[in-house]
């Protein structure tokens, strides 16, 4: 099971950097997305959203993600469902991958929207399993 964000976080990049239909992955929130020069499209972007503790050191992380390409309203559909593959290629892979353990109901929402350019894709959130029990032995003792 995951530790920490930054393993996650590589895990993602790692994958969606080899993926043959993504040409450019970016970290952070969508709105930012306007301020890149020279985006490749297809594009992810994703984000780490929150975390739910669980006392039993059993955590969850859940992170979006944005899977676009360029569109207009001949392309559209085109692009929702060539992204939709994308995001259950990736659901699929995260589903077998021996390290990581996620959530097993994920859906994929289409959208069209404009992040400078007219972009159609598709939505979704994965929540990730995590344990932490390092910090046991920092804490401080009651009474």
């Amino acid at each position: 099971m995951v530790r920490n964000l930054k393993y996650i976080k590589n895990i993602i990049e790692g994958y969606f950097a080899q993926h043959p239909m993504v040409n450019d992955v970016k970290f952070g929130d969508t709105d930012k997305l306007s301020t890149y020069k020279n985006l490749k499209y297809p594009l992810l972007n994703f984000e780490y959203v929150k975390s739910n503790f669980n006392t039993s050191n059993d955590n969850a992380t859940i992170w979006e993600f944005a899977v676009m390409d360029l569109s207009d309203e001949v392309t559209e559909f085109d692009v929702i469902d060539s992204t939709n593959e994308i995001a259950q290629d990736f659901l699929k892979w995260l589903a077998e991958h021996d390290d990581i353990e996620i959530s097993g109901n994920v859906s994929v929402v289409p959208f069209s929207d404009n992040f400078g350019d007219m972009c159609s894709g598709n939505v979704f959130t994965v929540t990730f399993s995590s344990f932490r029990n390092n910090c046991m032995n920092i804490l401080p003792k009651n009474g």
